[in-house]
């Protein structure tokens, strides 16, 4: 095979493989929506924003000189710290043997797209860890990580409401919440006769019989409703907290199930997921490779509240 037949059927190939790459990212994404994501980053691995204090208001009496305040800034660091690779090969004697090779080679596409995408869902899950036990975040009077209050550390109606409060009491914006639940979750809320009423959900067929090719499973309290696969598994952890917060895990497998609010992540992607096409002389093989690179963090701590609920 000719050198430039090789670099022109590998460029073809990188092409329409980035494409389907680019469908299976847009249809996926999930919890990505409350990632605040900065499109201009300088030089290096690591972005500096300043924020700003609160603002003090005053009594005003007419002809008094006013009170100016000097602005009291912060820092808030954020490192590029992801860095992912995945690939693939098809040996030149699959695709001679092989009937369904170009059925192969799409399929194996995405599934190395797919598990980027887990690994990025499971980072922004993993982002629950930015509370614990001992700090639970407590704003307002009201505690931002606690365990489920049902018998067995199951989760109950008023836990989802107890979430909103949360968000409420810490002055987050009451569109575009969220919230990311262990499917054992939705078992449990599927049991609860007031759930599925239809003054109380609305149109409710979702929260029974879920929507097909997506997680969402309804609306309760405000927030939309997901089922996730990839939220954190949470061993142990006795909370230290404002009463009836305060609680203990008494299982091994309990989840972090997220209710989220308005820009609760920020991040910078450094490189979008993008496919590498070429073939390999050396081991007489297609190759497929896709790198991505990006860095993420709890941006606004008010926005997120953390559930430990047990199966």
């Amino acid at each position: 095979m000719a050198l430039d037949t090789v670099n022109n059927s590998s460029l073809i190939r990188t092409n329409v493989w980035a494409n389907e790459v680019k469908d299976v990212l847009q249809e996926e994404l999930m919890m990505d929506s409350h990632i605040r994501w900065i499109t201009e980053f300088p030089d290096g691995d690591t972005l500096n924003i300043p924020t700003l204090s609160e603002m003090t208001v005053r009594n005003y009496s007419e002809g008094a000189q006013v009170t100016l305040d000097d602005p009291t800034t912060g820092n808030f660091t954020l490192s590029i710290d992801k860095y992912y690779q995945s690939g693939f090969k098809i040996p030149e004697k699959f695709r001679h043997d092989s009937f369904y090779v170009s059925v192969a080679e799409s399929n194996f596409v995405q599934k190395l797209t797919r598990a980027l995408l887990e690994q990025k869902e499971s980072d922004i899950a993993n982002l629950q860890s930015s509370q614990t036990a001992t700090n639970p975040n407590t704003i307002n009077g009201v505690d931002h990580r606690y365990v489920g209050t049902g018998t067995g550390e199951i989760i109950t109606l008023a836990d989802i409401q107890k979430a909103k409060l949360a968000l409420d009491k810490g002055k987050v914006m009451r569109g575009n919440r969220r919230c990311f639940v262990d499917p054992s979750v939705t078992y449990q809320l599927q049991q609860i006769s007031n759930v599925i009423q239809q003054d109380i959900y609305g149109p409710n067929a979702h929260i029974r019989e879920g929507m097909n090719g997506t997680a969402y499973v309804g609306r309760f309290a405000g927030f939309e409703l997901y089922e996730s696969l990839f939220l954190d598994t949470i061993a142990s952890e006795a909370i230290t907290a404002t009463a009836p917060s305060a609680g203990a895990l008494t299982g091994t497998a309990a989840h972090a199930n997220m209710f989220l609010g308005e820009e609760a992540f920020i991040g910078a992607m450094r490189a979008m997921p993008d496919m590498d096409a070429w073939y390999d002389n050396n081991t007489r093989s297609d190759v497929y490779h896709v790198t991505m690179r990006y860095g993420i963090k709890l941006f606004r701590p008010e926005s997120l509240v953390v559930v430990l609920t047990e199966s």
